[in-house]
């Protein structure tokens, strides 16, 4: 492990190893959702089960991208105000973030905007659409817009963590917090319920899309910042990290309660799980604490999670 003493974050190589197999599960979640064919738990004995798994669960890496992000960029701001010391400039702070998304962002759509018409299905923007996708202000609001690219969705979920993070600096002791945190899992709730019915008879994917924008996914963002309050808190107190086998229990804990949410309660309603069902408007808390305790367990150096995401291979 790395430390910048400057901002108070540490490299923990198992993270970054955890971040890739999220963007790999992402990936062959859409290869196999655009090959519905493809079913290695049928075709392959013994390990296929295991094999299909990121094929149909691999919706999940963009969950451990909000707790992730919620836990890295809250660690220099939650040192800072626990610490009461200096903070980092909001000016290099929004540049940073901003650079992070909007040219890559850019670059893609122009691409799609100029090679599109040569394709047969393609159907141009009209003003409404091409200036939500300028803004990145799609699936938001009372009628949202799809995005050129479904995983674009993702984008300004992201976007709204960034922009709210300064301002949810100054709430970062653990009194301030739970208020906080307590407030926007309630927020969370309510407004997945509203989604939910609004447009309940929108087309397909609009509840889940519409629900999935801030408040939406507040609360993994949130509880990514909850772990380091924690980490940061202790580190600031002094106060001795748990033994070892504490942490890879926690761990271990975290990995059996995410399996646990995925296969008994997620797989059971997954063909109503994206048009509003009751496990999607608990999701991002049912879900987000396991893997929050994931990502707190490899920050402490769990010697499972450096075995399987700090490996060279990963």
């Amino acid at each position: 492990m790395n430390k910048n003493a400057a901002n108070g974050r540490d490299y923990v190589a198992s993270l970054t190893g955890l971040r890739g197999v999220a963007a790999l599960a992402v990936f062959l979640f859409h290869y196999g959702s655009l090959n519905p064919g493809i079913r290695l738990d049928l075709s392959i004995p013994v390990i296929g089960g295991l094999l299909q798994f990121p094929l149909g669960f691999g919706f999940a890496g963009v969950d451990l991208f909000f707790i992730l992000s919620g836990f890295l960029l809250s660690l220099p701001f939650a040192r800072a105000t626990l610490s009461y010391s200096f903070r980092q400039s909001l000016g290099r702070y929004y540049k940073r973030r901003l650079l992070r998304v909007f040219p890559a962002y850019y670059a893609q759509l122009g691409i799609i905007l100029i090679f599109g018409g040569w394709f047969v299905t393609w159907r141009p923007l009209d003003a409404p659409s091409l200036m939500a996708h300028a803004t990145m202000f799609f699936n938001m609001g009372w009628n949202p817009v799809r995005p050129l690219v479904g995983l674009w969705w993702t984008l300004p979920v992201e976007l709204s963590f960034y922009l709210i993070l300064p301002f949810l600096a100054s709430f970062m002791r653990p009194g301030r917090w739970f208020v906080l945190l307590v407030a926007g899992v309630l927020l969370s709730i309510l407004y997945r319920l509203w989604a939910a019915d609004h447009f309940a008879s929108a087309a397909a994917g609009s509840v889940f899309l519409a629900a999935s924008q801030l408040p939406g996914y507040l609360p993994e963002f949130l509880l990514g910042a909850t772990a380091a309050i924690i980490v940061q808190f202790l580190d600031l107190k002094s106060i001795k990290r748990p033994p070892a086998w504490m942490v890879d229990a926690l761990f271990l804990l975290g990995v059996a309660l995410a399996i646990t949410w995925l296969l008994k309660f997620l797989l059971p309603n997954v063909s109503a799980y994206w048009s509003g069902h009751w496990t999607m408007i608990i999701a991002p808390v049912a879900f987000g604490l396991p893997l929050s305790l994931i990502v707190v367990s490899l920050y402490w150096g769990s010697r499972i999670g450096n075995l399987l995401f700090a490996n060279p291979v990963i």
